[in-house]
């Protein structure tokens, strides 16, 4: 082997125990370095598909699971029994604990006491759970 292979192999071996004692942290910056590469209607669904990936849908429900939400929110009001309510807004399901002031039949609201929001259309509820 030549003075010259040996001394490339040294400094080779040198930078790799280099490598091993420093931590390298590696940033990946994603898509970006892609992009030069993609066309712009590649570009385009990528930034459709990332936005669609947080947007969640709101479930449907049937009916024998409305009837056991009616059930819970007269109990609640009845008996004053604090309830944690998962409803659907802005593309994602929220989660508040309150009590129940009423239940408006005619516009088909729950109206909560003291609380942000202060009532919750009822085709938005997902689930209601009576907590004590």
């Amino acid at each position: 082997m030549s003075k010259i292979h040996s001394s490339a192999i040294i400094k080779i071996e040198h930078m790799f125990a280099l490598e091993r004692v420093i931590n390298l942290d590696i940033k990946d910056r994603g898509n970006i370095k892609w992009t030069s590469l993609m066309l712009v209607e590649h570009r385009k669904k990528l930034e459709e598909l990332k936005e669609n990936e947080s947007n969640k849908k709101r479930p449907d429900l049937d009916e024998q699971i409305y009837e056991i939400f009616n059930y819970k929110i007269k109990e609640a009001i009845k008996k004053e029994i604090r309830v944690k309510i998962t409803y659907y807004q802005d593309k994602d399901y929220k989660t508040v604990k309150s009590y129940l002031k009423k239940y408006d039949s005619y516009q088909k609201k729950l109206i909560l006491k003291n609380d942000s929001p202060s009532q919750i259309a009822f085709q938005d509820i997902i689930d209601i759970s009576l907590l004590s």
